[in-house]
């Protein structure tokens, strides 16, 4: 699959490119190496008070859907965190990673929880 993604973001090109990640979905990949603490993007796109199954929680019952967002998979071990509307990395990120993030951590609550090893992923809900 051949799908690169140009993002312009604070005066400089970012590539990421979404491809088949290892958990069979499509997850969205990096191009370029990123520090710890580096903002990687900005989301954007229509925000929501509820969330749904691609939103991401950006704050007090507000969820965006952007479009690249959306690709970025869960993991208990993320190379991200999510604050605000900024995509920051939380580790060394090299060209070909995939960028993840633990719902657990950033989402209130999830349109469509899931499971994983016999953990739920449903959000910070109680």
């Amino acid at each position: 699959m051949n799908n690169k993604i140009v993002i312009l973001i604070m005066d400089k090109k970012i590539v990421v490119e979404i491809k088949e990640s290892a958990i069979g979905e499509k997850g969205l990949f990096v191009l370029k190496n990123f520090s710890i603490n580096e903002i990687i993007f900005q989301l954007e796109g229509k925000e929501l008070d509820k969330p749904s199954r691609e939103s991401i929680h950006i704050g007090n019952n507000i969820h965006i859907h952007d479009e690249y967002g959306a690709f970025i998979n869960h993991s208990f071990d993320p190379s991200v965190k999510i604050d605000g509307k900024n995509i920051i990395a939380i580790k060394e990120i090299k060209i070909g990673d995939e960028i993840t993030f633990n719902y657990n951590d950033s989402e209130i609550n999830m349109a469509s929880p899931f499971m994983v090893n016999g953990i739920k992923v449903q959000g910070k809900q109680n």
